[in-house]
């Protein structure tokens, strides 16, 4: 029971610092993880974690140049698209890696249970 607590306080730090749209939910419980599939998912996130810490510092970079390129005086349109999906694709990069170790580990019942987290998930 404790290391539900723990995982729900643990994914709860995961969300610090995401953009509403990417937030995990903060309750897993219902999956029932034994205690090795808790020991992966806990590193899985805290390797989400890290990496998202990490592109939202790049992000904030990205975006001085974007506003950047808007004000120059010409705007490069192709400029502004190819920083701007690079930026989602580093995001997405994480999402997947993150989706990948889980994938590896749950159960086929476990992966139906969490396709309703990721439904709320994608729905903030």
């Amino acid at each position: 029971m404790k290391w539900i607590i723990v995982l729900a306080m643990f994914l709860s730090l995961c969300a610090y610092g995401d953009d509403d749209h990417h937030r995990f939910p903060m309750d897993l419980h219902d999956l029932g993880l034994t205690k090795q599939q808790h020991r992966v998912v806990e590193e899985a996130m805290k390797e989400y974690q890290y990496s998202n810490r990490r592109y939202h510092h790049q992000r904030e970079k990205d975006q001085d140049a974007l506003n950047a390129l808007f004000l120059s005086p010409s705007f490069d349109s192709e400029s502004f698209r190819a920083k701007s999906l690079e930026r989602e694709k580093a995001s997405i990069e994480i999402r997947a890696r993150l989706l990948e170790r889980l994938h590896s580990i749950l159960t086929p019942e476990q992966k139906r249970r969490y396709v309703h987290h990721l439904e709320e998930w994608d729905s903030d």
